[in-house]
């Protein structure tokens, strides 16, 4: 596919920047399957003025590049400049192996009334935005958590409905705009000022596009107020360790980070850290959409962030780091598993399918009308 100028602008500028030092590939096994140095790949692609279309469709879009790279060459920003290039060259109709016809089908239904709600159960100008993928795990997680926030946040309300990322990283911005048009519409409407975020996608994608409302971490909320007086060193009664997966979104978010680890502290959990945690954690394989676009790439993601925990348990507090942890070959379980699951310890070492997802997606809800 053919490069438009600005992106061509883009690439020349960060081909300037990159002095090849490769620091970027030790922990991305995306670009070794395209290049030899990122360097090299600028340069062809400078000098070709086309691309691949399966090579930005191949990166997790996490920055981890940037973030090691002492020069800061924005890759990530490249190559969703360059899955954007795609979207407009083929009119939003992608090639059909990326499977992009599944994202968008799931856009489609995240922001429907079969699946989606408005602000509900509000009488204050705080919202609870429990994001797609812990609604698909569990509705009686959310529902939980919900009922907690509420009992320290009298009045807040609840908003079931997706962020929007997964239709921005394809690359269909304009597309991204109408749905999260909608979000703020919405806020507006119902004069919510304080959205308190269970997903780390959703606290970096509404914390970068809203103009209208302050975000909040759900994990910096449940340090500030506690959590339940009953969960409190409840992790002393497991009988293994666990190793802390930081999920890639929220990687520069140290204040995240820490609340983290003081709710673990107060549950009682020993936990061991990644040799790639806070700043420097590495993406679960989930990052992207890749493992819809180039399944093959992310499980070799999951795989390589997996084996680096030495136990034979990881914890993380996303659902999508979750799932992959597990596709990984570990066990794994989200940190709300803990404070808000009714049965946490037997619950099942697997993921849930599509249609389970779905399903426990359309009796979610409810949850505005069953918690008052």
């Amino acid at each position: 596919m053919k490069i438009s100028q600005d992106t061509m602008n883009l690439i020349i500028e960060e081909g300037e920047k990159c002095i090849g030092c490769k620091a970027c590939m030790k922990g991305c096994p995306m670009l070794e399957k395209f290049c030899s140095s990122p360097k090299e790949l600028l340069r062809e692609l400078k000098d070709a003025k086309a691309f691949d279309y399966k090579l930005p469709y191949s990166c997790m879009l996490c920055g981890y590049c940037t973030k090691v790279c002492p020069k800061k060459v924005d890759l990530k920003g490249l190559f969703l400049e360059l899955r954007r290039d795609a979207v407009d060259q083929t009119d939003g109709k992608l090639p059909k192996d990326l499977g992009i016809s599944k994202v968008d089908m799931h856009q489609k239904l995240s922001f429907s009334k079969i699946f989606a709600t408005g602000v509900e159960n509000l009488q204050s100008d705080w919202v609870f935005f429990p994001g797609c993928a812990l609604m698909a795990y569990s509705p009686k997680i959310v529902e939980n958590t919900y009922a907690y926030l509420r009992d320290k946040i009298p009045g807040m309300g609840i908003y079931i409905k997706c962020c929007g990322k997964p239709t921005r990283f394809i690359g269909k911005e304009e597309k991204f705009n109408e749905y999260f048009s909608a979000l703020e519409r919405e806020f507006e409407a119902k004069g919510v000022k304080k959205v308190v975020t269970s997903c780390q996608n959703c606290y970096i994608t509404l914390s970068q596009k809203s103009s209208r409302v302050e975000v909040l971490s759900l994990w910096e909320i449940l340090a500030d107020v506690g959590i339940p007086k009953e969960k409190k060193g409840i992790g002393k009664s497991l009988n293994y360790r666990a190793t802390l997966h930081d999920p890639c979104p929220t990687r520069d978010v140290s204040s995240i980070q820490n609340s983290v680890r003081k709710i673990i502290e107060t549950l009682g959990l020993e936990v061991e850290e990644m040799k790639f945690n806070r700043g420097r954690t590495l993406c679960c394989g989930s990052g992207g959409m890749v493992g819809v676009t180039q399944s093959h790439i992310a499980e070799k993601h999951n795989k390589r962030r997996a084996t680096e925990a030495e136990t034979e348990y990881i914890i993380t507090y996303c659902q999508e780091c979750v799932e992959a942890m597990r596709r990984g070959g570990k066990k794994s379980f989200h940190l709300l598993d803990i404070l808000f699951n009714d049965d946490f310890h037997n619950m099942k070492q697997e993921n849930n399918s599509t249609l389970t997802k779905w399903v426990n997606r359309y009796r979610g809800k409810t949850i505005g009308k069953k918690v008052r």
